[in-house]
């Protein structure tokens, strides 16, 4: 081989040598870069207001020629110094840098937010740094007396008195809940204790009739004042357990 042939050679290697070494940097910086989650809001604020938990925000920055967020995913947690709950998602696809959050929040409970900013529809951002907001605290209502009717049984509720030191908020109804099992009488059916959210009834009411009893069940109730988005605790008075009317 000449000493033009044997140079020839050697410099064909250095060039396939750094065009592997280009090759190979440039699949290192892809899978960094596809490692990497796009950027996430930034800026997240809540405020307690009439209307729900106001939520606000700014977009990501993001770098020219890449693309801008599509959306936004917000998601809310409720917390406590028993343990904090879930993430759920509470509104996808928000288009604006503004949410405002109409989940129903229980009086003086504590609660966070945060937003992930959605890209496409496999590619989402980190979430946001969350806030913290405590419900507004509300009225119960007064004491419940239940009774046994032919009909079924009779709830009758005094309305809360309302008293508001920060937002006023509107009583806009009452939650309904039951709880019940079979009667001591009826041991060969079990306990079979369920718990539910029986009915909903209008802010000025304040008596309902559950119809829908049966004499070899015991019932439980529980009435919560509902202003908007805030749920009160359950009503004054003790719990009293009564036999249902109806048969199975």
């Amino acid at each position: 081989m000449t000493i033009s042939a044997r140079s020839r050679v050697w410099r064909f290697r250095a060039l396939a040598l750094a065009v592997a070494a280009l090759l190979v940097g440039s699949l290192i910086a892809s899978a960094v870069d596809a490692s990497d989650p796009p950027p996430a809001p930034t800026g997240l604020t809540a405020t307690v207001a009439t209307g729900g938990i106001e939520l606000s925000w700014s977009a990501p920055a993001v770098d020219p020629g890449d693309d801008a967020p599509t959306g936004y995913d917000v998601e809310m947690r409720k917390t406590s110094a028993a343990g904090d709950g879930d993430w759920a998602t509470i509104a996808e696809d928000v288009s604006d840098t503004e949410y405002t959050s109409t989940e129903l929040l229980l009086t003086d409970q504590s609660y966070e937010f945060r937003v992930r900013a959605v890209y496409s529809e496999d590619s989402s951002s980190d979430p946001s740094d969350s806030v913290s907001v405590t419900a507004p605290g509300v009225s119960k209502p007064g004491s419940l007396t239940k009774t046994r009717t032919t009909s079924g049984i009779e709830l009758e509720w005094i309305a809360p008195t309302l008293s508001w030191t920060g937002i006023a908020l509107t009583l806009s109804g009452y939650v309904i809940e039951r709880d019940s099992w079979y009667t001591v009488e009826h041991p060969e059916l079990g306990q079979d204790y369920t718990s539910e959210e029986l009915d909903t009834a209008a802010s000025d009411a304040t008596s309902y009739t559950d119809t829908s009893t049966v004499n070899t069940r015991t019932y439980g109730y529980s009435i919560y004042a509902v202003y908007g988005y805030v749920r009160s605790n359950d009503q004054d008075g003790d719990f009293v357990f009564l036999q249902g009317v109806g048969t199975e």
